[in-house]
């Protein structure tokens, strides 16, 4: 730890070895962690909203998959991959392909197994693998081949998820059986927690000419500071907004 001298007073510096943060999963989280500002009662408070967004986790998948598939170049994605899970059909088009089909039945409860996880297991070795899975399977760097989903959607799904959530938090925080709830903290805690996912799944896209087939390799990309930046202006800004 070094230190740097303001106006205002000195700040201690960390030293960070740069070309870790690209090859060490727990070195990446804890500089996501420490710079974003995400704490045990972060984490806590996450799991103390899995009895508030249980219920709630079916709905919240459906209307990813309703949003998934109001796109031509998101419902694409799916069509494409549709002769690996669903009975073959030689009629069937992008725009009959409905979401009733057994492909999407599927991913449906991948994702729903997902929103759990993060509400109820701790973020250890294995919560972060899981982070990290959720980028390499969508893309080709990460050896699937047939899948190829641009960054663009993927961070549009993820925004449009912390969206609904934060939309199910402050919804319960207006009944009578919420008055309680910290739905501020709660709201927080997850915009810091998906700007790490969201990292986490951009890391897949980052300098895609240096990598090899399984593992991204150290790269100097501006990415990483400027997601977890957005983190953890999110975070201020939704404490500034509600506590006026």
């Amino acid at each position: 730890v070094s230190t740097q001298s303001t106006g205002r007073m000195t700040i201690p510096v960390q030293v960070i070895d740069e070309d870790k943060l690209y090859t060490d999963l727990g070195y990446r989280y804890k500089y996501l962690c420490d710079f974003i500002g995400i704490s045990d009662e972060d984490i806590k408070l996450i799991h103390d909203s899995a009895a508030v967004l249980g219920p709630k986790v079916e709905a919240l998948v459906d209307a990813v998959y309703d949003k998934l598939f109001a796109f031509s170049c998101t419902k694409k994605i799916f069509f494409k991959e549709r002769g690996k899970y669903d009975a073959p059909s030689s009629d069937v088009t992008l725009e009959s392909y409905d979401l009733n089909k057994p492909q999407i039945g599927m991913r449906k409860s991948s994702l729903k197994r997902f929103i759990v996880r993060l509400v109820t297991k701790p973020y250890d070795g294995d919560m972060l693998a899981e982070l990290d899975r959720m980028g390499r399977i969508h893309t080709p760097l990460g050896g699937r081949t047939s899948i190829n989903v641009e960054l663009i959607h993927m961070q549009a799904l993820l925004a449009f998820l912390q969206d609904a959530l934060i939309a199910t938090l402050f919804t319960h925080k207006n009944t009578e059986e919420g008055s309680k709830f910290d739905a501020v903290g709660t709201v927080r805690a997850f915009c810091k927690v998906l700007a790490v996912q969201n990292q986490f799944i951009s890391r897949w896209y980052e300098d895609p000419s240096s990598r090899s087939n399984s593992t991204p390799s150290p790269n100097k990309s501006t990415l990483l500071p400027i997601l977890a930046l957005t983190g953890a202006l999110t975070a201020a800004l939704t404490y500034m907004a509600v506590s006026k």
